[in-house]
């Protein structure tokens, strides 16, 4: 038991008693005495307690505040002997201050305090226990253990956390020497010998000397900042574990002492969050919660809602979990807010000053620890370091080498030099990446691409830096055929920030344009294959205006080509397929045809097509795809006369011809392989069996196979998803998932396709694609909300699809809008949308879902009592299902004839009766009224390559239809 004025306090039971009876106080507050009484009479600072007595929680110092002073309630009479040292702490008056705290069980004695010579932490350690661990663990079985890592990491302090909790080991204790302050290696010895208490000899001191001195004693050595003194660190280091076998050293360094026997462990940032997360996960990093503590020193209002924790992670994200930039970031939070801080982080050299008094004076600014860093190095690091600041997203040994091969280094030197800079952990070497990467952390970027500045080399180096790129782009392994697509775009992924940074410079005030103009013509048409439609279009169309500049050399005919490709391939996605996009692509048609392209050319012709079949205009993407696979035939191309067969396929089922649909598809997946069959050009690199089988899950539900196209759709989308292309997985989603869950009224994998196509569209750009996500939403809240609340929002969403251009699915869309305007009583808001789908048909040539129109022309004549015209449009609907081969609408039409032959059986309509069961449509009567709108099957006969006269397209832009 431990007495503490008139307490009798057990801290293994967790008691407390007050004249031999039983004394209640929070969990809390016991948590917090028993820190006070473990700290045996010396200070426990506020952060100290708040961590250890709630480790895993973020709490205002408020708190701690109300605990204390609920002990000191209970104290009574001897409340002071919790004293308060303002701005720092707590200390509980131990016995030689005549207080009357006393033992009175020995063997209930606090932990033994070992004199292990170290300083005082100035801080709480927050969010490094499991570092902590790992270390004491490692320190178990190592002589030499040296903590590496960059500047500001928290070396020292986390060696100070390990030499306390590891003191116990030790019976001679532990020795603290800090090098730092030695300013030459021949005094890092005098150093190690004050630390131990040794009386300097008359003659020179060695380190063979210090470890006969210290010779059979069993003590940790903490070697502080060895990495200016690096050699003598490492000969202090071999004498003491020679002469020492039970003694270990910890040693904290940039570098590695490099000696017998020492073991590494590298110490790691704090963990910061991701960018897309919310507040509770925010709160559970460890750099917000440092960043957190620290402001809160100073400012124990500092705010923590929603915004400024987001804000909070973003600067912590920025500052790559360092916690020496955090804990100066805080320290500015506090005064300026976190708003300004945020704003203007990219001044972090400036702004980030004012550390804690007391610490080291390179440690009281972010530039001054960079500075320490940086003078350590030779003539040659530095100038690799500097020259390194432009890589955005690391680089490869080649690209460093490169960077500096113009100022006559070697090869040998530049590795040389790399390999210091990672070893005195400037650059960070990204051991996951094949073949390997490196970089360098965010701050030490900044202060690179700062010493460029200075050294008026900023201009000299973004130019090494973009023709580099253009060197990557020019080679292998982007142009390799035999390179699986997988790869290669992972290889262009590690280089996007890279490639915006030298596009940035090659296009801003004083940069090179011509360069910026042939390395975007490389480059930009990755983008498209990666998804990012959005900037391949602003990229592209960045580089074809300045092209049109008269100050630009001037640009060859494949760079316009590949610059407007990938212009008019994005801009189908986010402006949908408009006149503007119809325009660019026939340019490319005839540029390529003027200069003999035929790569171009069938580009070109899948261009138009694709944005034709967009727009939903049916015959026209029939007859350019099958002028596509004639010129595929013409050609000797076998990929692109695979690959015409699905796009012809897909324009045979819009246009209402599912058998041949069917069999153009399935002749193309029986010989369609991946590998031997990609479409390898820059931004036409898809699987083109995943979206041929997205196009037959759709005829196999016309054809009545309603479970099988269900089955396909979503093996198309795992195949979709395994692939890892957005572009593949939206169009998956829109052309097959959501319409044949809508069609088959599966409310739940609708809803759950139409979440995903809303997260994939949004985050890739695809405008078109969010925008019928909209309009699926609608459609599926129509099946089961009546009310007319929803129309407006329906109406709206149609609205912006077709002023979007993406016409493709509106006659689906249309029949369903009719069918809820008709059930919440709006008969004519019905007519209208149906008569609309009919006129597009019409104008279009679109036939798939053409009997279904008829039949909900046929309902909304029914809503109207107009029976026998009700009876004239289900009998179209059923002629023309039948015709098409279309089962699944030939059932519906059946069906609603069959309801009402039911609901009029004593009319005697047997001629309706018949057609029900012979499988004829019943000849019209003077009874039934013919319907408006009654289209002929859509029939375009196959064109031969002579048919579609490949040596007469058309030169200029515009139409070429």
């Amino acid at each position: 038991m431990v007495r503490i004025g008139q307490l009798l306090i057990s801290l293994e039971s967790r008691e407390i008693q007050l004249n031999s009876e039983s004394l209640r106080i929070g969990s809390r507050a016991f948590d917090i005495l028993e820190v006070l009484i473990r700290a045996e009479g010396t200070l426990v600072s506020k952060d100290e307690i708040m961590r250890r007595v709630w480790p895993d929680t973020v709490v205002e110092e408020n708190n701690l505040q109300v605990h204390v002073a609920a002990l000191r309630k209970a104290l009574g009479a001897d409340r002071d002997l919790i004293k308060t040292v303002p701005g720092r702490g707590y200390r509980l008056i131990p016995v030689h201050e005549d207080s009357p705290l006393q033992h009175e069980d020995v063997a209930s004695l606090l932990l033994p305090c070992t004199s292990s010579m170290l300083p005082a932490g100035v801080s709480a350690l927050i969010g490094r226990q499991t570092v902590v661990a790992q270390v004491l663990d490692a320190l178990s079985a190592a002589r030499v253990l040296t903590l590496v890592g960059a500047g500001g990491i928290g070396k020292t302090r986390v060696a100070l956390e390990v030499a306390g909790q590891a003191a116990a080991r030790f019976p001679d204790g532990v020795v603290f020497v800090p090098l730092a302050s030695v300013s030459n290696a021949r005094f890092a010895l005098e150093a190690l010998a004050g630390a131990l208490g040794m009386k300097l000899p008359a003659g020179r001191l060695s380190p063979d000397l210090i470890g006969a001195e210290i010779a059979g004693r069993c003590m940790l050595i903490v070697l502080d900042n060895c990495e200016h003194v690096i050699d003598a660190a490492a000969e202090i280091a071999r004498a003491m574990t020679a002469a020492n076998p039970e003694s270990v050293v910890l040693a904290t360094s940039r570098e590695a002492l490099r000696i017998q026997d020492e073991v590494l462990y590298h110490v790691p940032s704090l963990d910061v969050p991701a960018d897309a997360s919310l507040g509770g996960e925010i709160l559970q990093t460890s750099a917000v919660q440092l960043f957190l503590a620290r402001a809160r020193t100073i400012d124990p209002r500092f705010s923590s809602d929603e915004h400024s924790l987001f804000l909070t992670g973003l600067v912590c994200r920025r500052l790559d979990g360092i916690p020496l930039a955090i804990e100066l970031a805080a320290a500015r939070a506090a005064v300026l807010g976190i708003e300004v801080l945020a704003d203007h982080l990219d001044e972090r050299f400036r702004i980030l000053t004012g550390g804690f008094r007391g610490v080291l004076p390179r440690h009281q600014t972010l530039k001054a620890m960079l500075d320490w860093s940086y003078r350590l190095l030779d003539d040659t690091e530095r100038t690799l370091l500097r020259w390194l600041g432009v890589f955005l997203n690391g680089f490869s040994f080649d690209a460093a080498s490169h960077m500096v091969a113009a100022r006559g280094f070697s090869q040998t030197e530049i590795l040389d030099a790399l390999s210091g800079l990672v070893s005195k952990s400037l650059v960070i070497h990204d051991n996951a990446a094949v073949p390997s990467r490196y970089r360098l952390l965010a701050t030490t970027r900044a202060y690179a691409l700062q010493q460029l500045e200075d050294n008026g080399e900023r201009k000299a180096a973004a130019l090494a830096h973009a023709n580099w790129l253009r060197t990557v782009f020019a080679r292998d392994p982007y142009h390799r055929t035999e390179r699986p697509p997988r790869e290669s775009l992972a290889q262009f992924r590690h280089e996007v920030g890279n490639l915006r940074t030298a596009l940035d410079w090659a296009f801003g005030s004083g940069g090179d344009r011509t360069l910026g103009i042939e390395l975007s013509a490389m480059a930009v048409p990755f983008l498209f294959d990666v998804s990012l439609v959005d900037e391949c279009c602003e990229r592209a169309r960045t580089a074809i205006d300045a092209a049109s500049h008269t100050d630009t050399a001037s640009v060859s005919a494949s760079t316009k080509l590949r610059l407007l490709a990938a212009y008019a391939a994005g801009l189908v996605y986010t402006q949908g397929p408009t006149a503007a996009v119809r325009d660019v692509w026939s340019e490319v048609l005839s540029l390529a045809v003027v200069t003999s392209d035929t790569e171009f050319e069938s580009r070109a012709l899948w261009g138009l097509w694709n944005a034709y079949q967009y727009g939903g205009e049916a015959r026209a993407a029939l007859l350019l795809a099958r002028r596509f696979s004639a010129l595929a035939q013409q050609l000797g191309n076998r990929t692109q006369r695979v690959i015409g067969r699905r796009i012809e396929g897909i324009a045979l089922h819009y246009a209402g011809e599912p058998s041949a649909a069917r069999e153009q598809l399935e002749g193309m997946l029986n010989a369609y392989v991946h590998d031997e069959h990609r479409w390898n050009a820059v931004g036409f690199r898809i699987d083109h069996g995943i979206a041929a089988r997205a196009t037959l899950a759709r005829v196999s539900w016309v054809q009545g196979e309603t479970q099988e196209a269900s089955r396909l759709a979503h093996h198309a989308l795992d195949a979709a998803l395994e692939y890892e292309h957005d572009m593949v997985t939206c169009y998956v989603l829109v052309e097959a998932l959501i319409p044949i869950a809508l069609l088959m009224q599966d409310t739940a994998v609708a809803g759950r396709g139409i979440a995903m196509l809303r997260t994939r569209a949004s985050q890739a750009g695809f405008a078109i694609w969010a925008t019928c996500c909209d309009c699926y939403e609608e459609y599926l809240q129509s099946m089961s909300d009546k009310g007319q609340w929803r129309l407006p929002q329906f109406r709206a969403s149609l609205d912006a699809l077709r002023e979007s251009g993406f016409i493709a699915p509106l006659t689906l869309l249309l029949a369903q809008f009719a069918r809820a305007s008709l059930a919440c009583g709006r008969r004519d808001d019905a007519t209208t949308a149906i008569n609309e789908a009919f006129r597009h048909c019409e104008e279009t040539g679109e036939r798939w879902y053409y009997p279904e129109l008829c039949r909900v022309r046929g309902e909304i004549s029914l809503a109207g009592h107009q029976a026998m015209d009700a009876k004239s449009w289900f009998v179209s609907a059923l002629d023309h299902a039948r015709r098409q081969g279309a089962i699944e609408l030939e059932r519906r039409a059946a069906a609603s004839l069959g309801e009402l032959q039911k609901e009029n059986a004593e009319t005697g309509d047997m001629q309706l009766s018949h057609a029900l069961h012979d499988g004829h449509a019943p000849e019209r009567s003077h009874r039934i009224a013919a319907p408006a709108y009654i289209l002929p099957p859509l029939h375009i006969p196959h064109t031969s390559p002579s048919d579609c006269d490949l040596a007469t397209r058309p030169r200029a832009s515009g139409s070429i239809l």
